[in-house]
């Protein structure tokens, strides 16, 4: 039988660990977290210009997207530091100095593990999406035929819905416990970490909402305070294509005055992303490394430091 995991007990030990380990974990992760701050400074301001390029179709706009290419692929790589340093830590393995860097072949290979799980997290939403498609375009030909059809306006909106559903699901099962099997079993987990979670999905995917979700709440809020909310000019068509343009032109404009108003505080901008970083890494490895202990400690495994 399959071994359920214990959500509370999860959640719980989570925010225990993080909490109480505090100085721990900034120790494990400072040194990429401050790189990846300063290079976030970066990309804010050069995302600010870009989306205001392409908002107005400024030709500079191809000029522009350069820079973030290469300020990206930076991002992810001291994010997997960040990663593998707090996995370590919550596994009872944390630095011994605060001076640590962290880019060495544990780092590298769950850097590629995760690649690999992106890819192929791409390659089967990509293909939902094509199919979906295909039955949106049979649809949309089968309501202008029969427009008062429920069930085929219904038939739509799952068309959309499916694509995300796809993507959530197979992200959960990829990368729910893809660090622990990384970085403690030493190997290139993508295949494993799909079979740990088997049948979890939805104990899974509510221990990541009850890490995921504070933040998403504390960023959101935060950029209301930085860009005011939304604005739609008076006069704005309230149906039909025109609509639904000034809408999107509406959230763009927003878009862009909150980059600017978050690299023009920085201050305030990059401790409050840092202090995030720092919560959502904590508890979530600490989460990670307890649900994989739980659903191995059968295997026979080898301990790892601080068991």
């Amino acid at each position: 039988m399959k071994k359920k995991i214990p959500v509370g007990a999860t959640i719980a030990h989570a925010y225990r660990f993080v909490f109480g380990n505090a100085l721990t974990v900034l120790k494990a992760i400072w040194l990429p977290l401050l790189a990846q701050l300063a290079v976030s400074f970066l990309l804010i301001k050069r995302m600010a210009l870009f989306f205001a390029a392409t908002l107005t179709r400024d030709p500079s706009a191809a000029s522009l997207f350069g820079p973030l290419l290469l300020l990206v692929p930076l991002l992810f790589i001291f994010f997997c530091a960040q990663f593998a340093a707090a996995t370590e830590t919550a596994a009872g393995n944390p630095p011994q100095s605060w001076i640590a860097f962290h880019f060495g072949k544990t780092m590298w290979r769950l850097t590629g593990g995760f690649l690999l799980a992106l890819l192929a997290i791409t390659v089967i939403g990509g293909l939902t999406l094509l199919v979906s498609t295909l039955g949106m375009v049979v649809f949309n030909f089968s309501v202008k035929i029969a427009p008062g059809n429920m069930l085929v306006a219904g038939l739509v909106a799952l068309a959309v819905i499916i694509p995300s559903c796809v993507v959530v699901f197979t992200a959960i099962r990829f990368l729910f416990l893809l660090a622990p099997v990384n970085v403690l079993e030493q190997r290139q987990g993508v295949r494993r970490a799909w079979a740990l979670s088997a049948g979890n999905f939805w104990r899974a995917f509510l221990i990541t909402l009850a890490i995921v979700l504070p933040v998403a709440i504390i960023n959101y809020v935060y950029g209301i305070v930085m860009a005011g909310p939304l604005h739609i000019p008076p006069g704005t068509p309230t149906t039909g294509k025109d609509a639904v343009a000034a809408i999107r032109a509406a959230l763009a404009a927003q878009r862009i005055t909150q980059l600017n108003a978050m690299a023009d505080q920085w201050y305030l901008t990059l401790p409050l992303n840092g202090l995030m970083m720092w919560f959502q890494l904590g508890a979530g490895c600490a989460a990670q490394v307890f649900v994989w202990r739980k659903l191995t400690e059968d295997e026979g495994l080898a301990p790892i430091a601080g068991d």
